[in-house]
């Protein structure tokens, strides 16, 4: 996969500010293009209570905040520009989860970028309300930022895999992110079977579960030295850890160990707008990661 378009959904925060030097910094890196997308709230239709002299108020007050905001989107054009990005801009009324997941098709675009939170008003879009639903509209990646603003791709990641395909794909996107070279943390969280535990509560204290658990982490473990061994051209060494425990629990946990800047993970599911269910993990670590994260898709049917 090449990036050739990033979108970054900016509302004029200092979140979206955030997204938006990280989002140059990858495009700078990748020769990418940068398409900023501003979502415009729907003007509220007039009340039948309301006098006309308040409504001519009002009409000046939201034509003041659009004006206002052209300027600043301008500004934050000519930034990228100074910094040797191409940049367009897109502005559209809408909820901008629908607008970004819209905008990323007709522009083909490789990534989503937005920032963890935003601030509400006439023409502004609140990104923090929006993420799970921007992913969940998406047909592409999407990548939430969060913490101070940084003019570099991301240096020490954190992927989470569970060894399936996608968990594959999740590194390879991980790599076109991240610095050359960049170590990568990846860990999975395994869990005894269920009932292993169980058996030996209820009194069948010859339940092997401790045979049960030498046979789940010598699994795990073949399954990382081959991740490792097929990775080997990814121009990024693996260092793997298998933690015991809930995933989500044991991936925020890590980063947070680790002082990692960026979580991955993969969603599997059905995509499509309005129709990907995300895994329980990746709406977890969403919620409750401490630095930026990246949401890698599936295809539609794993």
């Amino acid at each position: 996969m090449a990036l050739t378009t990033i979108l970054v959904g900016c509302d004029l925060s200092p979140a979206s500010d955030v997204a938006l030097d990280r989002a140059v910094a990858i495009a700078a890196q990748h020769g990418a293009g940068i398409v900023l997308v501003h979502a415009q709230a729907e003007e509220d239709a007039p009340h039948a209570a309301i006098d006309p002299a308040t409504l001519q108020q009002l009409g000046e007050v939201s034509a003041a905040v659009r004006a206002a905001d052209a300027v600043a989107l301008a500004d934050r054009m000519a930034q990228v520009e100074a910094r040797g990005v191409a940049v367009e801009l897109i502005s559209r009324i809408g909820p901008p989860d629908e607008v970004l997941a819209h905008a990323s098709v007709e522009r083909a675009a490789g990534m989503i970028v937005i920032g963890s939170h935003g601030h509400t008003g006439i023409a502004r879009m609140l990104l923090g309300s929006v993420a799970s639903s921007t992913i969940r509209h998406a047909t592409c990646d999407v990548l939430v930022c969060r913490g101070p603003a940084t003019r570099t791709p991301f240096q020490r990641p954190l992927v989470a895999t569970d060894f399936s395909a996608v968990a594959a794909k999740v590194l390879e996107h991980t790599a076109l992110v991240s610095v050359p070279g960049a170590p990568f943390d990846v860990v999975h969280a395994w869990q005894l079977p269920t009932g292993s535990w169980g058996a030996t509560l209820m009194g069948q204290a010859r339940f092997p579960w401790s045979t049960v658990r030498d046979a789940v982490l010598a699994s795990a473990r073949s399954l990382a030295d081959r991740l490792v061994a097929d990775h080997q051209d990814l121009g990024h060494p693996l260092h793997v850890e298998l933690v015991q425990g809930p995933p989500s629990s044991v991936i925020t946990h890590a980063a947070e160990r680790a002082g990692n800047d960026l979580i991955a993970v993969g969603a599997h599911g059905r995509r499509g707008v309005r129709r990907l269910l995300l895994g329980s993990v990746a709406e977890s670590t969403i919620r409750h990661s401490p630095c930026s994260v990246l949401v890698v898709h599936g295809d539609p049917q794993s």
